[in-house]
């Protein structure tokens, strides 16, 4: 069995034992590589204990998971769950009405609407603003020591989804009071779940400011339509703006603190990306990829009896897609555990693959490789003001980044 993590016995079925172990152990974030190669070495498939609870299927290998977002016999809907398997982050209504819990024919229909506005082509008109936005941040900043989490990964996603979006100044005060809150380090930090109040009160004001005062702005056009195909009910708009306010901003903060805490101690990297040797998506990518801000992809339900390895998956039990562990399997990466911003083959599921896939990857390339290139820019020689080896890292369960991170801009 896996070296790291505990395993317990467990009542399997009828006459039957089963092995859970647990993997998300209070060191995992900061280094979760070694438990993910052991359980990639070790088949690739286990039942595993979520920090919550119940138990699930974990996915490691490379194959296996991209093999896994593709299937349309993993749902995730959550009406296919049985049993007392783990069934994510349940949101209520309207919330819940969007991407996850969208029949497959509404599902698309959204996923159009969305990704019309923020499509590389879409987003080339906005993202000319991009520059002046990041560096109006950066302004912001002085040389010195900076702790990077407060100053810059926070305050950033709500500055660029305010100009995105066209929210009023209100609207961007209170993403952001919510970001502080929830994503700053503190001793009590809410998680994202006890906050629904704040999400839902926040997405009814932007809507209802929005249906009265048209602009020409995305959050406009998903509330007015731009034709009948692209006209959303209001609970829709309400799933949909849970989607765009919410849930990829920790992605967006953990990518921009690792990004940080990754290229800091290694010169040679942070050099090309500075000195445009390597296109700074292709630079965002790698990070994607070693990074893996986004550890799981979202709860999927088998709607049937399912192989997977050397294992079959019962129907309505739970499986978890790895995408740090397949991101990282040298099976489909050369040397996966460096960081190599010129990599020619890379494959990476940093954001998803296929149709869940995340909506804002042009956006969060954008953003990110834009940010980098400044910064490092503006101070060449900043380094992190601890050893990398001490970084404190924050772990959701599904997502990992940098608790804290002090560096010296200089």
């Amino acid at each position: 069995m896996p070296g790291a993590g505990v395993a317990l016995q467990v009542p399997g079925e009828p006459g039957m034992m089963g092995v859970v172990l647990d993997v998300f152990y209070a060191g995992f974030a900061a280094y979760p590589w070694s438990t993910l190669r052991d359980l990639r070495n070790d088949g690739g498939v286990h039942r595993i204990r979520t920090p919550d609870g119940p138990p699930a299927w974990l996915v490691t290998r490379y194959a296996d998971v991209r093999a896994g977002l593709l299937d349309e016999r993993l749902s995730t809907h959550i009406r296919h769950a049985r049993g007392e398997d783990y069934r994510g982050f349940v949101v209520p209504p309207p919330l819940d009405v969007s991407f996850l819990n969208a029949e497959p024919a509404d599902h698309a229909r959204l996923r159009r609407i969305v990704t019309a506005e923020l499509s590389p082509r879409r987003l080339a008109e906005w993202t000319s603003t991009a520059p002046d936005l990041v560096a109006s941040c950066l302004k912001s900043i002085d040389a010195g020591p900076v702790e990077v989490i407060t100053s810059l990964a926070v305050p950033l996603p709500a500055a660029v989804l305010g100009e995105l979006l066209g929210l009023a100044e209100t609207e961007r005060q209170a993403l952001l009071n919510w970001a502080t809150t929830t994503l700053v380090p503190s001793a009590t930090p809410p998680r994202a779940r006890d906050t629904l109040g704040t999400m839902l009160a926040l997405i009814t004001a932007v809507a209802q400011r929005a249906r009265t005062e048209p602009t020409d702005t995305v959050l406009a056009r998903l509330v007015h339509g731009r034709d009948e195909d692209h006209v959303l009910s209001a609970d829709e708009l309400a799933g949909l703006l849970f989607y765009l306010l919410f849930v990829w901003y920790e992605v967006l903060v953990d990518l921009v603190a690792g990004s940080m805490a990754a290229l800091l101690p290694r010169p040679d990297q942070a050099e090309l990306l500075r000195a445009g040797h390597v296109p700074a998506d292709a630079a965002v990518d790698e990070l994607l990829r070693y990074l893996s801000p986004q550890v799981l992809a979202g709860p999927r339900f088998a709607i049937t009896d399912l192989e997977i390895g050397a294992h079959t998956i019962p129907a309505g039990e739970t499986v978890l897609l790895c995408l740090a562990a397949a991101n990282h399997d040298p099976a489909c990466f050369i040397d996966p555990e460096t960081v190599d911003l010129a990599r020619a083959h890379n494959p990476h599921l940093g954001l998803g693959y296929g149709g869940h896939s995340c909506l804002g990857t042009a956006l969060v390339r954008t953003i990110t490789g834009t940010l980098m290139q400044q910064l490092l820019t503006r101070w060449p020689d900043s380094r992190l003001a601890v050893p990398e080896s001490e970084i404190a890292w924050r772990s959701g369960f599904r997502h990992r980044g940098p608790l804290a991170l002090p560096v010296v801009l200089r």
